[in-house]
């Protein structure tokens, strides 16, 4: 009997059975392979047509952005700088069958807020014939990523970041009128914001009156002029008659509220409260009307004696003490009257 060949028969199917196993092994792995690569490929994510981060943001949920995914994200690689408007690239790591991608999407920080305007007052109150500037009236325009935002006089269809004024050609005709603040920023974010604009009528003329002479002082002269020296300090705001802010006349009659005397609320009219008197025989407590040439009063303040007035004097001063001389020199106004009130 002849065992070699029985041997050799072994030895050739064993190899055999190798082969197929390493074939078939082969085939696992390759159609693993295929398998991982089709998974990998597979792997995405769709972002929403608008996907944005509103500049400036401290968090805000990335599942927001994505209209669509393929696998789970399991982590953020590369974030955004919400400082900086316009695209950026944020890379995620997707995970689909233990397979994990990193996917590249594309955002937008963009910026959507409007300006901040800012008034003074909500409205503005002047005399016929009186001039004003419509600027005063704006404490800022401001942007939380432009900055400040300045006055554009003329603005051309490609204008941004700037503010301008709209108004009626006949503003200043008598009668409440609507000043309009347009702001726009780069980024085409608009605010408006309004304020009242009254033009009262210039008050008629009386006919001359008598400037008396050797008139009584107001027994309370010097109660008014103690508690108007009280007072100075106190900020100025137009409209107010106190007792924490004052424009010109408002504290005259605040300061004659005191002491129980009623006068007046505007300087027009205090212009003729009481009797006239020459500033020379003027008396601690008498009021003190300003004007022009025109004899229209525009200011009011309070003698306390020695050529010295206590006033509102304007929202960068407040309620102060002043020279009359020096008042006038500085202004350009002058005193159009004294008025003595008992």
């Amino acid at each position: 009997m002849n065992t070699n060949d029985g041997s050799s028969s072994k030895k050739k199917t064993v190899l055999k059975v190798v082969s197929l196993m390493m074939v078939a092994l082969g085939i696992m792995l390759l159609g693993y392979g295929y398998h991982c690569y089709r998974t990998y490929k597979s792997i995405k994510v769709v972002v929403d047509k608008t996907a944005a981060v509103e500049y400036g943001s401290a968090n805000y949920d990335i599942n927001d952005l994505i209209k669509k995914v393929e696998g789970e994200i399991v982590s953020v690689k590369t974030d955004i700088d919400t400082s900086v408007v316009g695209e950026q690239e944020i890379i995620v790591e997707v995970k689909k069958e233990n397979i994990v991608r990193e996917v590249p999407i594309i955002v937008s920080v963009v910026d959507t807020t409007a300006p901040v305007i800012t008034l003074k007052e909500e409205s503005i109150q002047i005399t016929e014939g009186e001039e004003y500037n419509f600027l005063d009236n704006i404490e800022s325009v401001t942007d939380e990523v432009d900055g400040t935002i300045e006055f554009l006089e003329e603005v051309l269809e490609d204008s941004v970041n700037y503010y301008n004024l709209s108004y009626e050609e006949n503003v200043f005709d008598v009668g409440v009128h609507e000043i309009k603040v347009v702001a726009k920023d780069k980024y085409g974010n608009e605010a408006t914001a309004t304020y009242n604009f009254e033009v009262k009528e210039k008050p008629k003329p009386k006919p001359q009156e008598r400037v008396y002479a050797n008139l009584p002082a107001n027994p309370s002269g010097g109660d008014i002029s103690s508690i108007a020296y009280s007072l100075v300090g106190m900020p100025y705001a137009s409209g107010a008659n106190g007792p924490y802010a004052f424009d010109c006349s408002g504290f005259v009659q605040y300061v004659y509220s005191q002491v129980g005397i009623n006068v007046s609320r505007s300087s027009s009219t205090q212009l003729y409260d009481g009797y006239a008197v020459s500033y020379e025989e003027a008396q601690p407590g008498d009021i003190l009307s300003w004007g022009f040439v025109d004899g229209v009063a525009t200011h009011s303040a309070l003698y306390v004696g020695n050529g010295q007035m206590v006033h509102a004097a304007n929202p960068s001063q407040g309620v102060i003490a002043s020279d009359v001389a020096a008042w006038t020199r500085g202004s350009g106004s002058r005193v159009i009257s004294v008025r003595r009130i008992q």
